[in-house]
Protein backbone atom coordinates (compact mmCIF):
# COMPACT_ATOMS: atom_id res chain seq x y z
CA UNK A 1 0.00 0.00 0.00
CA UNK A 2 1.62 3.37 -0.79
CA UNK A 3 2.09 6.09 1.88
CA UNK A 4 -0.50 8.16 2.67
CA UNK A 5 0.22 11.69 1.11
CA UNK A 6 -0.68 14.46 3.26
CA UNK A 7 0.11 17.75 2.25
CA UNK A 8 -0.97 21.08 4.38
CA UNK A 9 -2.64 23.26 1.42
CA UNK A 10 -2.60 26.39 1.99
CA UNK A 11 -5.39 28.71 0.72
CA UNK A 12 -4.27 33.00 0.51
CA UNK A 13 -6.97 34.38 3.03
CA UNK A 14 -7.97 31.54 4.76
CA UNK A 15 -5.93 31.18 8.22
CA UNK A 16 -3.02 33.26 6.46
CA UNK A 17 -1.68 34.75 3.85
CA UNK A 18 0.79 34.90 0.77
CA UNK A 19 3.24 37.38 1.55
CA UNK A 20 6.26 38.22 -0.95
CA UNK A 21 5.49 34.68 -2.35
CA UNK A 22 6.10 32.48 1.59
CA UNK A 23 2.92 31.47 3.26
CA UNK A 24 2.09 33.99 6.90
CA UNK A 25 0.54 32.12 9.14
CA UNK A 26 -2.59 33.99 10.26
CA UNK A 27 -0.72 34.17 14.35
CA UNK A 28 2.02 36.10 12.60
CA UNK A 29 -0.17 38.69 10.67
CA UNK A 30 -0.29 40.97 12.68
CA UNK A 31 1.51 43.85 11.66
CA UNK A 32 2.34 42.56 8.05
CA UNK A 33 -0.42 44.38 5.76
CA UNK A 34 -0.39 47.63 7.56
CA UNK A 35 1.63 49.82 5.37
CA UNK A 36 4.36 51.57 6.98
CA UNK A 37 3.28 55.42 7.15
CA UNK A 38 7.07 57.04 6.38
CA UNK A 39 6.69 55.05 2.75
CA UNK A 40 4.51 54.93 0.52
CA UNK A 41 4.60 51.33 -1.38
CA UNK A 42 8.49 51.61 -0.90
CA UNK A 43 9.34 55.39 -2.28
CA UNK A 44 9.73 56.92 0.69
CA UNK A 45 7.35 60.29 2.05
CA UNK A 46 7.32 63.52 0.79
CA UNK A 47 5.14 66.67 1.29
CA UNK A 48 2.71 65.42 -0.99
CA UNK A 49 2.79 61.73 -2.44
CA UNK A 50 3.39 62.04 -6.05
CA UNK A 51 0.53 59.47 -7.02
CA UNK A 52 -1.55 62.13 -5.28
CA UNK A 53 0.11 65.24 -7.54
CA UNK A 54 -0.66 62.86 -10.26
CA UNK A 55 -4.46 62.06 -9.76
CA UNK A 56 -5.07 65.71 -8.59
CA UNK A 57 -2.94 67.25 -11.44
CA UNK A 58 -6.19 67.31 -14.13
CA UNK A 59 -8.43 68.65 -11.54
CA UNK A 60 -6.45 71.63 -10.79
CA UNK A 61 -5.53 73.06 -14.39
CA UNK A 62 -7.67 75.28 -16.97
CA UNK A 63 -11.04 73.31 -18.50
CA UNK A 64 -9.27 73.76 -21.85
CA UNK A 65 -6.13 71.75 -20.71
CA UNK A 66 -7.67 68.53 -18.71
CA UNK A 67 -7.79 67.08 -22.34
CA UNK A 68 -4.07 67.16 -22.46
CA UNK A 69 -2.06 63.98 -20.82
CA UNK A 70 1.49 63.21 -20.89
CA UNK A 71 1.02 59.99 -21.48
CA UNK A 72 -2.08 57.96 -22.55
CA UNK A 73 -1.63 53.77 -21.91
CA UNK A 74 -4.13 51.77 -23.78
CA UNK A 75 -5.31 48.82 -22.33
CA UNK A 76 -5.93 48.08 -18.52
CA UNK A 77 -4.53 44.57 -18.02
CA UNK A 78 -1.08 43.06 -16.26
CA UNK A 79 1.03 45.34 -18.60
CA UNK A 80 -1.37 48.21 -18.77
CA UNK A 81 -1.98 48.76 -15.15
CA UNK A 82 1.67 48.38 -14.25
CA UNK A 83 3.15 51.17 -16.81
CA UNK A 84 0.09 53.48 -15.21
CA UNK A 85 1.21 52.41 -11.25
CA UNK A 86 4.88 52.61 -11.96
CA UNK A 87 4.41 56.42 -13.51
CA UNK A 88 2.04 57.08 -10.91
CA UNK A 89 5.32 57.92 -9.10
CA UNK A 90 5.90 60.91 -10.88
CA UNK A 91 3.92 64.32 -11.27
CA UNK A 92 2.71 63.33 -15.02
CA UNK A 93 -1.49 63.79 -16.33
CA UNK A 94 -1.67 59.64 -17.21
CA UNK A 95 -4.83 58.29 -18.43
CA UNK A 96 -5.24 54.66 -18.95
CA UNK A 97 -8.29 53.64 -21.10
CA UNK A 98 -9.59 50.00 -21.40
CA UNK A 99 -12.56 48.74 -23.50
CA UNK A 100 -14.17 46.19 -21.32
CA UNK A 101 -15.89 47.25 -17.42
CA UNK A 102 -13.37 46.69 -15.57
CA UNK A 103 -9.40 45.74 -15.73
CA UNK A 104 -7.46 42.41 -16.20
CA UNK A 105 -10.80 41.70 -18.20
CA UNK A 106 -8.99 40.76 -21.70
CA UNK A 107 -5.61 38.38 -22.38
CA UNK A 108 -4.82 38.82 -18.85
CA UNK A 109 -7.94 37.34 -17.24
CA UNK A 110 -7.37 34.08 -19.34
CA UNK A 111 -3.66 33.91 -18.12
CA UNK A 112 -2.97 30.54 -16.26
CA UNK A 113 -1.26 32.88 -13.11
CA UNK A 114 1.99 31.18 -13.84
CA UNK A 115 5.18 33.52 -13.22
CA UNK A 116 7.11 32.11 -15.68
CA UNK A 117 10.98 31.68 -14.85
CA UNK A 118 12.92 32.08 -18.14
CA UNK A 119 13.72 28.15 -18.94
CA UNK A 120 11.62 27.25 -21.87
CA UNK A 121 12.85 30.52 -23.60
CA UNK A 122 15.14 30.76 -26.53
CA UNK A 123 18.74 32.07 -25.27
CA UNK A 124 19.58 35.73 -26.87
CA UNK A 125 15.77 36.99 -27.21
CA UNK A 126 14.28 39.69 -25.17
CA UNK A 127 12.14 37.72 -23.21
CA UNK A 128 15.26 35.55 -22.29
CA UNK A 129 16.68 38.69 -20.97
CA UNK A 130 13.84 39.76 -19.42
CA UNK A 131 11.81 36.46 -17.96
CA UNK A 132 14.42 35.70 -14.70
CA UNK A 133 14.47 38.83 -13.74
CA UNK A 134 10.73 39.87 -14.11
CA UNK A 135 10.53 36.68 -11.98
CA UNK A 136 12.57 38.23 -9.03
CA UNK A 137 10.31 40.84 -8.40
CA UNK A 138 6.96 38.92 -8.19
CA UNK A 139 7.75 38.83 -4.04
CA UNK A 140 8.37 42.50 -3.67
CA UNK A 141 5.58 43.70 -6.05
CA UNK A 142 3.34 41.34 -3.73
CA UNK A 143 4.59 42.91 -0.48
CA UNK A 144 3.87 46.16 -1.87
CA UNK A 145 0.35 45.17 -3.60
CA UNK A 146 -0.35 42.14 -1.42
CA UNK A 147 -2.16 40.06 -4.19
CA UNK A 148 -1.15 37.23 -2.44
CA UNK A 149 1.80 35.81 -4.79
CA UNK A 150 2.51 31.81 -3.74
CA UNK A 151 6.30 30.63 -4.61
CA UNK A 152 5.70 27.05 -5.58
CA UNK A 153 8.02 26.77 -8.18
CA UNK A 154 7.26 23.78 -11.46
CA UNK A 155 7.85 20.62 -11.87
CA UNK A 156 8.96 19.12 -15.76
CA UNK A 157 8.59 15.77 -16.08
CA UNK A 158 10.08 13.41 -18.91
CA UNK A 159 8.53 9.94 -19.84
CA UNK A 160 10.70 8.90 -22.81
CA UNK A 161 14.08 8.77 -24.02
CA UNK A 162 12.82 11.94 -26.28
CA UNK A 163 11.47 13.70 -23.85
CA UNK A 164 14.45 13.27 -21.36
CA UNK A 165 16.23 15.13 -24.69
CA UNK A 166 14.03 18.10 -24.53
CA UNK A 167 14.39 17.91 -20.45
CA UNK A 168 18.18 18.73 -20.84
CA UNK A 169 17.47 21.09 -23.36
CA UNK A 170 15.32 23.14 -21.31
CA UNK A 171 18.08 22.67 -18.41
CA UNK A 172 20.61 24.11 -20.45
CA UNK A 173 18.70 26.92 -21.91
CA UNK A 174 17.75 27.59 -18.20
CA UNK A 175 21.60 27.90 -17.14
CA UNK A 176 22.49 30.39 -20.38
CA UNK A 177 19.40 32.61 -19.38
CA UNK A 178 20.53 32.53 -15.50
CA UNK A 179 17.53 30.84 -14.19
CA UNK A 180 18.51 29.91 -10.28
CA UNK A 181 17.43 27.27 -8.61
CA UNK A 182 17.12 24.38 -11.63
Amino acid sequence: MPPKFDRKLNQHGVKGAYYGGEWVDLEDCAGTFQPDSSKCSGCPTRATCPRSQSRNAASTTNKEDNLVYDVIIIGAGCIGTSIARELSRYALKTLLVESADDVSQGATKGNSGIVHAGYDDKPGSVRAKFCWPGNQMFPQLDRELRFGYQKNGSLVVATSTKELEVLEELMERGNINGVENL
